[in-house]
């Protein structure tokens, strides 16, 4: 007797392929928003670039690099979900994978260069390790043919590379709640710009697959 096979609902891959536009959609939004409101206005000087004397080439890559992986991030998901035009594909992931490394290699630099004190520095160097593993993961798991773990690694390092954005939101929140010095809202966000959304990432992740049945 041949094993039965379990399809999904009607409509299930209709709702999942909506919900993944979405997503990816206001990723793409909010990314531009942060470019334009946050991180364009280093490159034309004035005060926030003045905050990094010396430091100047090495912030220029690490936001570049970070601008063009946020901005590159959603594109490339979404025609790997969908499997779709892969040669573009390949192509934009080759384009993230530069990018990210750009930025790395800058955030590196800033991290043991800081004048915000050891806790930021650590918090931007982990972000900066957290950046490699997932996308080198991701690289390493689609080379071998593992597309589905390519995915989830793929998943994973966007997440880290919208650190840009959650750094953003977790000291706004920090500085509208009256929470600590600045020195301290910066540092906790060094930190909980990648470290939070990774772990409900990674719940989500292993989740689906826990109540997939």
């Amino acid at each position: 007797m041949e094993a039965a096979v379990i399809k999904p609902p009607i409509g299930t891959h209709a709702r999942g392929g909506w919900r993944t536009i979405t997503i990816l959609g206001l990723a793409m939004i909010i990314g531009l928003g942060f470019v334009a409101g946050f991180a364009l206005p280093y490159f034309t000087g004035g005060e926030e670039l003045a905050r990094y004397p010396g430091r100047e080439v090495w912030l220029f890559m690490h936001l570049g690099g970070g601008m063009i992986a946020l901005l590159v991030g959603p594109g490339q998901l979404w025609l790997g979900q969908k499997r779709r035009r892969l040669e573009v594909h390949r192509r934009l992931g080759l384009a993230y994978m530069a990018s990210v490394a750009v930025s790395v290699t800058a955030a590196f630099y800033l991290a043991t260069h800081t004048a915000l004190g050891w806790v930021f520095g650590a918090g931007l160097m982990g972000l900066a390790i957290a950046w490699v593993i997932t996308t080198g993961l991701a690289f390493a798991a689609v080379r071998r043919g593992l597309l589905h773990q390519h995915q989830e690694w793929m998943i994973r390092s966007y997440v880290v590379t919208f650190g840009f954005v959650f750094f953003r939101i977790f000291v706004g929140i920090a500085q509208g709640t009256g929470i600590g010095t600045l020195q301290e809202q910066l540092a906790a966000a060094s930190w909980f710009c990648w470290g939070a959304p990774l772990l409900v990432t990674e719940a989500i992740l292993q989740g689906r697959k826990i109540f997939a049945r």
